[in-house]
């Protein structure tokens, strides 16, 4: 081999190793520009994150009118209208719950209905529609309460989300006290539930006791809870709203728990893959 040709064949090599180091050096930054475009486009979406303002969850507020408007019924709405007949004519009245904390109630037939003026009854006979006066003034007790409870907990919540626009807790930790909020609030819901529902059973028991009412003067009567009824209603249908609110925060924890799990194991994958 003379020595032109092992001239050439050197001149080869540097060419093939130059082009090589040169094709490494095009790879490494490539690789470079991708690591901080990917760098950029995290920090991009972070700081769109932050500009992003959190919703501001009215739901303490809700609560807060909504124990306001009870307290208002309460004391304004009547809790029970009677009609009836008797030999008096027939008799209409509407009656306060402080009609019943006072027993202000003077008519002796519609007093017999609550306390039965039998001397030698049973005590399975003393009321013919399963309520005292003391099942008004409880019932009374009971959702004046209960709504009180609902106002603290209103503010505490509508405090907490004042809070969160200043310290930004992360959407786990508002989610958390969300649930806690409207799980207590179901709870209150359901105490008044229980405390009202008896006044459903009157109607029934009024129905059954009829022979035994009209032996008192009472006939043709007519029953009805405005304030109970408003309570019970009202106590359902928030219960069941709050079961359905609890429900979609359970499915945004899931779905917010499955996207972490796929972004990481989407940021594993992509880091082997520029390896």
């Amino acid at each position: 081999m003379t020595n032109n040709d092992e001239d050439t064949e050197e001149e080869d090599q540097q060419k093939s190793d130059r082009k090589r180091k040169k094709l490494k050096e095009q790879f490494l930054d490539e690789a470079y520009k991708k690591a901080e475009l990917l760098k950029k486009t995290h920090l991009e979406i972070k700081k769109e994150q932050k500009l992003v303002k959190k919703p501001f969850i009215k739901l303490g507020i809700i609560a807060i009118i909504i124990a306001i408007i009870g307290l208002a019924l309460i004391n304004y709405i009547p809790w029970m209208y009677i009609k009836y007949d008797s030999d008096n004519g027939t008799i209409e009245e509407y009656f306060s719950y402080r009609d019943f904390n006072n027993n202000d109630i003077e008519n002796d037939n519609i007093k017999s209905l609550f306390e039965s003026t039998c001397n030698n009854c049973s005590n399975n006979s003393k009321t013919y529609i399963g309520l005292t006066i003391n099942d008004f003034t409880g019932s009374q007790r009971t959702i004046f309460n209960s709504l009180i409870v609902l106002a603290l907990l209103g503010l505490i919540f509508t405090g907490f989300i004042i809070i969160d626009r200043f310290k930004n807790f992360s959407e786990e930790t508002v989610n958390t006290i969300h649930s806690i909020f409207i799980a207590s609030t179901i709870f209150i819901d359901l105490i008044v539930f229980l405390s009202t529902i008896k006044f459903l059973g009157a109607h029934l028991l009024m129905q059954l006791n009829r022979p035994f009412i009209e032996v008192l003067g009472i006939n043709n009567i007519n029953l009805f809870f405005f304030t109970p009824y408003i309570f019970f209603t009202s106590s359902l249908f928030l219960a069941i709203m709050g079961l359905m609110l609890i429900k979609a925060n359970f499915n945004k924890a899931v779905q917010n728990l499955e996207s972490d799990k796929s972004r990481k194991s989407h940021s594993i994958y992509g880091y082997r893959s520029n390896l």
